[in-house]
């Protein structure tokens, strides 16, 4: 071709025009090369999905409206879904939405009809290659937000996030995720859990029926020696907590029942908490401290309307801008969860400390974690941060973490979770953060309270009577386990996720396989790739359009454009 175009650029002869009809062919085939690239690019590198539903929320929105609090101004999404869509549910003039930060009832929601009012699910796209490539390090990793064949439904992608590997047995406790490695079950353990996976292939195949029995408390006792509590990544954590109170974001009007941060002395107190920055003046005045007070720290998400009441969830981290105004004086900040106290003492002098005390640590006693960081400067302002999460305590100071409770490899039952207790007790009301002062002078701006995501079902989720005496997989009390190229997946909404715990029926495509399939289950082979980036939110809409343009979103919403963790 190239030789062809070169002789007719020499002298071209109209009655001959093989060069134009060249031309053209070579266009046809550079459109069908083109379209065969997409096609594999689509097939096996990258490929693009829309979130229909909300299980995954906040992390990813499926069809939802967006509303700002009358009282407080934050905003927040709440889920809907088409009235023609399979089983949907419209918003009803009954349903309110409840807002996160100051718990304020809005019940003034948009109808979800074809007038537009639902904006749409949020695009994601999904690297597929690295799981196609059979290799360890690209392969699927815990706490992947991963898509995948519904087990039920081979027709229709999920997308959760990837909680449980291969060889191991999981279970969920106090809203955590467990594991313990197969190869260190005892023979007896191994064969209660391969007689428990007989019955349940059994059962789900019609080949008798009755009910699933439990494992046998001997086992749960053995697991409850072995389960560890599995650690989010650092940049999953990010994702998983849930803003619980913002003080930028103050009620307009004071209530008496409003979340708020209350100081020890009332209207006495060196604390001023009426404005967004909030501050100390304890210039010759004794140790006095702020707390959270008429805020549920529990598993409630903002998204579900529907939502009713949730477990306590002591798993928190505070956050804010320390400012010194005068270089001088003790900031410290306490976290409490089951009875364990945990304190961070910041000095101004950089003398940075984390103990565990019961009572307010005196400076005599000598605490386990000490740094010394350069001093804090009087009016430069400091990130900071507190944690206490996956039964790790951690202290950031200028976005690095500086201070942490020892790991439970390194020293074993330092602070690590008691199962059997946890799996038998009774959840104690979660305590909330407080702040702690002492001599100087400080501002507190951008003043944030969290929560981890806490895992648990809701006791009106529908379970079959087959499995109603296990309950949910891998709850508290049913461990399942994960066989070779076995994955186990949970939603961040976890309230509101049809995820591996609520799998109960097998899919045409996967009944075939017979006991080689597992209820709760999602196949290696099934899964089909990785998010990792949100390229188009909801757009923005131009009210003065005519409808139905009105209604559609335009406009990208560049903002909510994200990567995905």
């Amino acid at each position: 071709m190239v030789e062809k175009q070169g002789t007719a650029g020499a002298g071209f002869d109209p009655a001959h025009p093989y060069p134009q009809r060249a031309g053209i062919i070579d266009t046809l085939d550079s459109i069908v090369v083109a379209f065969i690239l997409a096609f594999v690019f689509r097939a096996f590198v990258v490929e693009a999905f829309v979130i229909p539903t909300g299980s995954m929320a906040p992390t990813l929105y499926g069809a939802h409206g967006m509303i700002a609090c009358p009282k407080c101004g934050t905003e927040f999404a709440y889920g809907l879904q088409d009235r023609a869509a399979k089983g949907g549910v419209p918003v009803g003039a009954n349903d309110e939405a409840i807002c996160p930060n100051c718990d304020h009832v809005i019940a003034t929601l948009s109808q979800n009809d074809y007038a537009g009012n639902a904006d749409a699910g949020d695009r994601i796209l999904v690297l597929k290659w690295p799981y196609d490539a059979q290799l360890e390090r690209l392969g699927p990793q815990r706490w992947d937000v991963t898509v995948f064949k519904n087990p039920s439904d081979g027709n229709m992608n999920y997308i959760k996030r990837l909680a449980g590997l291969p060889n191991e047995v999981l279970m969920i406790v106090d809203g955590d995720v467990y594991t313990a490695p197969v190869e260190t079950l005892s023979a007896g353990a191994r064969a209660a859990f391969e007689a428990q996976l007989k019955d349940k292939y059994e059962l789900q195949a019609g080949l008798r029926y009755g009910v699933l029995q439990p494992l046998p408390e001997g086992v749960l006792a053995e697991l409850d020696g072995k389960l560890r509590i599995t650690r989010k990544t650092p940049v999953a954590q990010k994702s998983l907590w849930f803003v619980v109170y913002d003080h930028n974001y103050l009620p307009r009007a004071a209530g008496d029942l409003q979340p708020r941060w209350e100081a020890q002395r009332g209207a006495d107190s060196r604390w001023d908490t009426r404005q967004r920055r909030v501050r100390f003046d304890g210039r010759g005045g004794a140790t006095e401290y702020i707390e959270l007070r008429d805020k549920a720290m529990d598993a409630r998400c903002a998204y579900n309307i529907r939502s009713g009441s949730a477990p306590p969830v002591s798993d928190q981290r505070v956050r804010f801008v320390l400012l010194p105004v005068d270089g001088e004086g003790v900031v410290r900040l306490r976290l409490e969860k089951r009875g364990r106290v945990f304190w961070a003492t910041l000095h101004m002098s950089g003398l940075v400390t984390l103990c565990e005390s019961a009572e307010v640590p005196a400076e005599t006693v000598e605490p386990p974690l000490v740094r010394q960081l350069a001093p804090f400067r009087a009016g430069r302002p400091v990130e900071i941060a507190f944690e206490n999460v996956d039964y790790r305590v951690a202290l950031a100071v200028r976005g690095q973490e500086v201070l942490a409770t020892s790991s439970e490899a390194e020293a074993p039952g330092y602070y690590a979770p008691d199962v059997r207790a946890l799996r038998q007790g009774r959840l104690a009301p979660a305590v909330t953060p407080r702040i702690y002062a002492e001599g100087g002078v400080f501002e507190l701006m951008h003043l944030v309270v969290e929560r981890d995501v806490y895992y648990y079902w809701e006791r009106g989720a529908t379970i079959p009577d087959t499995w109603a005496r296990t309950g949910p997989w891998g709850g508290t009390g049913n461990p399942i386990l994960l066989r070779a190229d076995e994955y186990f997946m949970l939603g961040d909404n976890t309230a509101a996720s049809q995820d591996s715990r609520l799998w109960f029926q097998v899919g045409a495509h996967l009944v075939d396989r017979r006991e080689a399939y597992q209820l709760g289950t999602v196949p290696r082979d099934q899964l089909i790739g990785k998010a990792f980036f949100v390229y188009w939110p909801s757009g923005h809409r131009l009210s003065w359009l005519p409808p139905p343009l009105r209604n559609v979103g335009f406009i990208p919403d560049v903002g909510r454009m994200r990567w995905i963790r």
